[in-house]
C-alpha cells in the first residue's frame, strides 16, 4: 500500500512542533541545570565567607538566595519531576547556613547541638556536589571548604 504524499506532509507537520517543544524542553532544563550549579558554587563561597568571618547575617542571606532554588525544586517534585543533585545540594548548604547562624547566635550546649547539626549537613552537602559536578558534566572537585569552616569555629 503506498502513502501520498499529501499524508506524509501532512503527518511530518504535526510531528514538527512536538520536536520543537521537545528541543526546546531539552535545552532549557540543560540551562536551568547550569545556573543552579552556578549558583549553588557561589553561594557555598559565600557560607566560608561567612563561617570564617562569623557573620550570621551574610549566613542568613545565603539561607534566603537558595530558597528559591528550593522552592522550585520542590515544585518540580510536587508535579511529578525528580529531584537533580544540585537541587539536593542547595538544601544540604543553605541547611548548614540556617544551622549554623543559629549556632553563632546561641550558646552552650544549643550552640554545639546546632553546629553538630551543621556540620552532618556539610558533609551530606560534599556528597550531594560530588554528584552534582558529575550531573552537570564539572570537573569533579573537592567540596570540603564548608566542612572545614565549620570545624575552625
Amino acid at each position: 500500500m503506498r502513502l501520498s504524499n499529501r499524508n506524509v506532509i501532512f503527518k511530518g507537520l504535526a510531528f514538527g512542533p512536538a520536536t520543537f517543544v521537545l528541543a526546546l524542553g531539552v535545552a532549557t532544563a540543560a540551562s536551568g541545570a547550569g545556573d543552579v550549579y552556578r549558583t549553588v558554587v557561589a553561594a557555598e563561597a559565600g557560607v566560608v565567607k561567612a563561617l570564617t568571618a562569623r557573620d550570621a547575617k551574610a549566613l542568613g542571606r545565603t539561607t534566603a538566595s537558595l530558597g528559591k532554588l528550593i522552592e522550585d525544586a520542590l515544585k518540580r517534585h510536587q508535579s511529578g519531576q525528580g529531584a537533580t543533585a544540585c537541587d539536593m545540594a542547595a538544601h544540604s548548604l543553605a541547611f548548614v547556613a540556617a544551622s549554623a547562624s543559629e549556632g553563632l547566635a546561641n550558646s552552650g550546649e544549643a550552640k554545639r547541638l546546632l553546629l553538630d547539626d551543621a556540620k552532618a549537613a556539610a558533609a551530606d552537602f560534599a556528597k550531594d556536589m560530588q554528584a552534582c559536578d558529575k550531573q552537570s558534566g564539572q570537573k569533579m572537585g573537592s567540596h570540603t571548604s564548608v566542612e572545614k569552616a565549620l570545624r575552625a569555629l
